[in-house]
Formats: C-alpha cells, structure tokens, sequence
C-alpha cells in the first residue's frame, strides 16, 4: 500500500550523536572503560531509536474492500476499516481519519475544517502478523454521499523522542450514504390507467391472466385458450376460466434540475418531496420510475432508473437522490423528454418538477396527446403540492 512517510525527530538527537562519537574517542585514548561502556550504550540507544523509527509503520495496509453504509438522518451506524500489519508491532498510534460532515462521529472527538470536513482522531495498536478491526460509531447527519478525504496514521516513538505520520496515497473504497428525509406532499387522486396491469381493480376493462378467480359457462367469441378443460370435464359443459380484472398503475418521476445555467436553489425541498412520493408508491404497491438530468457514465446521458416496485427498488431510487449535489453537469431537459418521448418510456402519470421553458412545455403537451397525465410537483420547504399541468400555450400571432 502507498503510504507518504514523513520521520520527525528530536533535531538535538544528531548533536548528540556527534557528542557521543566524541566521549567515546576520549574514553577509549585516557582508556577510561567503564566511561566507553557508558558512552557505547548511549550511542547505541541513538542508532536503535533512529532504526525504529525507520522502519515502524513498514507493513500497515488498510484492506481494500467495496462497502457502501446506508443511513437515514439522524440513524447511528457505524464505519468499519480492515487492516493489517505484516511489520513491527504498533502501539499507542492514532489513526486519524478526514471526511465531510454527511455523517459525524458519536463517540470520538473530532473538529471541524472550513470546507465542512470533520477530522476525528481513533486510537490504533496492532501487533505483528495481526489483523484488525478500527470501527468508528457515526450518525447521519445530511443527505449525501461521504468518502474518506485523508487517511493519516500517526505512530509515536516508544520513549517519546521523534514520531513517524503517515499520509495514505490511495483512496479507500468504503463509503457512507444518507438518505434524504421525505416532505410531506398533497398528492392527486389516483385514477386508473388504460393500460393493462397486474393490480386489482374493480372498473378496468383489463384482467390479469394469472389471477383466475372462477369459471362460467363458455360464450361465443371466448378464446380457446381461456378453457377451463377440468372444469368442463367435470360439469359436462365447456367452461371459460374468468380473470380479476386488473390495471396498470405506474408512475415516472422527472426532475428538472436546472434553473437557467445552474442548479435550482430548490434542490433540497425538490429531492425530499420526490423520496415522499417514492415512499408513498411502494406503500400502494404502485410501479415508479426516476429521471433526473444531472450528466450520467449510463446507457442513457442522463439518470433514469427503470420502472419497478418494493424497497429495494425504492432504495435505489434514494441512493440516486443522495448522490445529487449543486456541483454536478446537468443535461438540458428538453433532451430528456425528447428521449422519453420517442421512446415511449412515459406512463400514464407523469411527475414533472422544476423550471419549464417554453420548448419544454410544447414537448410536454405531445406526451399528453399519447394518453399520458402530466402533473406538476410544487416545492418549498414545508409542503409540496402535485396538480395537474396547465397545458394551455400561447397561440403564435
């Protein structure tokens, strides 16, 4: 592992060297023995203490291991460090450890930095050929993502005389992630789609083929694959399975982040609405789906997480909304619905959030002529409203 070593000693330790060399040549010329002995020991603790601080630290590596801690603010968790120590043995070092201040330690003391970067100090010994554990207790503090920024050991000498700090070169690969905390938002009537789904309801005009719910008497114009045989067997008449009627419930969630030619000073109010809506589609079992214009590595230029449904999807939903921040490249948004919109990715309720230009609205209004609902979520800091979107645009003179 990469360590920048930096040895500090006591600068009179050289003199004193110089001193001894000198003591000993004079001991040794009025042979004076008990004086050389004295002055040969001296000398040789100067050499050992030099020799140590050479080569303690020698051997420490931080095991690289991919491990992302999710937290919810306020949550208290903690981040855990696998290292190993193939040199000689350490004692009474302090690993010192730098990160931004998303999440802050509960049981250590730490400090502050401009730039909102906490250090906080951890006491470290590890014998030789040993593995361990450094465990720091924290708690979620604000939404976002949190890497180590500086790793730095810090190895006193055993008697006190000079220290060894170490600068780890190479980034560790353990992160911290916190959730947003959702904000209540007044939400639509849900209504049915026309769209054929897998959840019950009463007034579709659709039915789930895999939920059978009973059998009737075969009718002209039934499909042949619709046959109950075993049934029919049984009554001496054909008979036609019958299906619960069900419905497509889905929903896409586009996020314009830009105001202008930056990040929207809403930010924050925006992605905690939108987790509340998140939260409240998996609490009625209700498909989602995420876009976001912040500049994506992806398969798509910008963040679209696919539809789906349960917790794991919602946390992935949450983790994109974690990561966001003031300085991220945005794609213009008209390029995003662009994309939706020849693809044919928008259901049949569309979430729309931020700042529309007028070429926006006119390709919002040809996602409404393909059956689709378009809502508008309203953000501040308190409450969040979704209404339906005034289509109306001005006419050209």
């Amino acid at each position: 592992m990469d360590w920048k070593r930096e040895v500090i000693e006591d600068p009179y330790n050289s003199l004193s060297e110089v001193l001894l060399i000198i003591a000993i040549g004079v001991s040794f010329f009025v042979q004076s023995y008990i004086g050389l002995a004295i002055f040969l020991l001296c000398f040789l603790y100067f050499r050992v203490h030099k020799w140590y601080l050479e080569k303690i630290g020698d051997g420490i590596k931080i095991i690289k291991k991919t491990k992302r801690v999710r937290l919810h603010c306020d949550e208290e968790g903690y981040w855990d460090f696998q290292v190993e120590n193939h040199g000689l043995p350490v004692w009474g070092a302090s690993l010192k450890l730098s990160f931004r201040d998303i999440v802050e330690p509960t049981s250590h003391p730490y400090e502050s930095y401009h730039g909102n970067i906490v250090e906080v100090s951890v006491p470290f010994s590890l014998k030789k050929d040993e593995k361990g554990l450094v465990r720091l207790p924290i708690k979620g503090k604000r939404r976002g993502l949190c890497r180590l920024t500086k790793v730095q050991l810090v190895i006193p000498h055993l008697f006190g005389s000079g220290k060894v700090i170490m600068d780890l070169q190479e980034p560790v690969p353990s992160t911290m992630i916190v959730f947003p905390s959702p904000s209540s938002v007044k939400v639509f009537k849900n209504r049915d789609s026309n769209r054929n789904g897998e959840l019950s309801s009463p007034r579709s005009l659709f039915f789930d083929v895999f939920q059978p719910i009973g059998t009737r008497e075969y009718a002209s114009g039934d499909r042949f694959q619709d046959i109950h045989w075993k049934a029919s067997a049984r009554t001496g008449q054909l008979q036609t399975k019958v299906f619960a009627p069900s419905t497509k419930k889905e929903w896409m969630i586009a996020i314009n982040l830009t105001d202008r030619y930056a990040i929207t000073g809403q930010l924050e109010s925006i992605i905690k609405h939108t987790a509340y809506l998140m939260h409240l589609a998996v609490e009625q079992n209700i498909s989602f789906s995420l876009v976001l214009n912040a500049r994506s590595q992806g398969a798509t230029p910008f963040y679209y997480l696919p539809s789906g449904t349960g917790r794991a999807h919602q946390q992935k939903g949450l983790e994109l909304l974690a990561t966001l921040s003031t300085d991220d490249f945005t794609v213009p948004f008209l390029i995003v619905l662009q994309h939706l919109y020849i693809r044919q990715l928008v259901p049949h309720v569309f979430i729309v959030s931020g700042i529309m230009n007028s070429k926006e609205k006119e390709r919002l209004v040809k996602i409404s002529m393909k059956q689709s609902e378009i809502f508008m979520l309203n953000s501040d800091e308190e409450q969040g409203v979704v209404t339906v979107w005034n289509q109306i645009l001005k006419m050209p003179s």
